[in-house]
């Protein structure tokens, strides 16, 4: 119990470290950012909804937190929130593989054309490429995008969501705040 106690404390210590370091922007070269951050997205969320396909059946909710939270593997044939879902499937499919793809070259022109080395704008567009390369995979695979995370308060449902939306959104909330309310904003003058 002791080594294990010790093991885990200095893990967490070389985690604060990295975590301080990368808050820092000392170390890592913005190219190997972008790889372990949007890299780390996809892989997360491809095989968060790989587990969900293999263990859940679709549209069957799995109770997590009694009235808030379920896990409920589905597809979502549209954009965030079904957005494109009544569509013809050729029509819809064109539509968000191509926003998706002209979304990702824009944001990685972004990336490259920071001069600094500035984490608070780097990281968040590494999650939002991550992000979008997580749900256009499935595009491409399935057609649909799989969801599962399933929060609502009574009957009251949040649209389904997955791992690859969660980044998008907490990198695009970071990446506004950040060039709102800091001196950032000449950073984006790409």
């Amino acid at each position: 119990l002791v080594c294990v106690q010790a093991a885990l404390g200095r893990r967490l210590k070389s985690a604060a470290t990295i975590f301080t370091t990368l808050h820092r922007g000392i170390t890592m070269n913005k190219y190997l950012l972008l790889t372990v951050v949007a890299g780390g997205v996809t892989i997360l969320d491809q095989l968060s909804k790989l587990a969900v396909q293999r263990m859940l059946t679709l549209h069957n909710p799995v109770e997590v937190i009694p009235g808030f939270f379920n896990i409920t593997y589905i597809y979502n044939p549209g954009a965030a929130f079904g957005l494109f879902g009544n569509i013809t499937e050729t029509l819809r499919l064109t539509i968000l593989i191509g926003v998706s793809v002209i979304a990702f070259a824009i944001l990685f022109y972004m990336y490259i054309k920071i001069k600094e080395r500035d984490n608070l704008i780097l990281i968040p567009i590494a999650m939002i490429i991550g992000g979008a390369v997580g749900n256009l995979i499935d595009r491409l695979r399935f057609q649909m995008v799989v969801d599962f995370l399933d929060f609502y308060w009574g009957r009251f449902h949040w649209p389904a969501f997955n791992i690859a939306d969660s980044a998008i959104t907490v990198g695009t909330i970071i990446l506004v705040v950040t060039i709102l309310f800091t001196e950032k904003r000449q950073i984006l003058n790409v």
